[in-house]
């Protein structure tokens, strides 16, 4: 009995999460990390303030427990994204379409306000960033792994280090990004990665 109270205990917290999640996410989305409080999240998800900081510490723990979330998950896309090419694309050919990828989502899906808080937490580091600054993150062994196939191929040359290329392609990415959220919304980010990516490969190139 006391086996079967604690499961249920369990996955009453994990929904409860999960309800903040959504929540969270709902009204950061249409009215702004700012304009919203922990309050108005509690009231939405429908629980007490209490249950809320059970999880959450605050409203900035939540919010980057809630992108970290959402990096893992994306994470997870982006590694199968070069299995859907034939095996005879060139690698070159695989990192264009993938950042043009990463740049839409960031753009379309995750949205300025989110990504503007982001770089906030990470700038800020009163709170735990985890996989935002992660150098561990599935994302630098997708670029990584991509650099060896093209040095396997014969597309690019033979010293390169793959992993450290790969840091490198990350870098340029989270700097572009920055360079969206400063000059947002008058910067293309799509066309301007894809432009330095270009310019970048054809340095890695034979």
């Amino acid at each position: 009995m006391d086996m079967a109270n604690a499961n249920s205990r369990k996955i009453k917290a994990a929904e409860t999460k999960s309800k903040i999640y959504q929540c969270a996410d709902q009204l950061f989305r249409e009215y702004g990390f700012e304009n919203v409080s922990v309050d108005s999240i509690v009231e939405k998800a429908g629980i007490s303030k209490g249950s809320f900081y059970v999880h959450f510490d605050s409203k900035d723990a939540l919010t980057a427990a809630l992108i970290g979330e959402y990096v893992n998950k994306l994470d997870l896309s982006y590694k199968a994204f070069p299995e859907t090419f034939p095996d005879s694309t060139k690698t070159s050919v695989i990192l264009l379409s993938l950042v043009g990828k990463i740049a839409g989502i960031i753009t379309d899906n995750i949205g300025y306000n989110l990504i503007k808080l982001a770089y906030r937490i990470q700038i800020d580091r009163n709170i735990g960033t985890g996989v935002l600054l992660s150098y561990g993150r599935d994302i630098y062994g997708v670029f990584s792994d991509l650099i060896r196939r093209g040095i396997r191929q014969g597309e690019f040359r033979m010293e390169l280090d793959a992993a450290a290329v790969a840091e490198q392609l990350v870098t340029v990415l989270r700097g572009f990004t920055y360079e969206w959220c400063t000059r947002y919304p008058d910067f293309n980010l799509k066309e301007q990665i894809l432009k330095n990516f270009e310019i970048m490969l054809s340095g890695l190139k034979k």
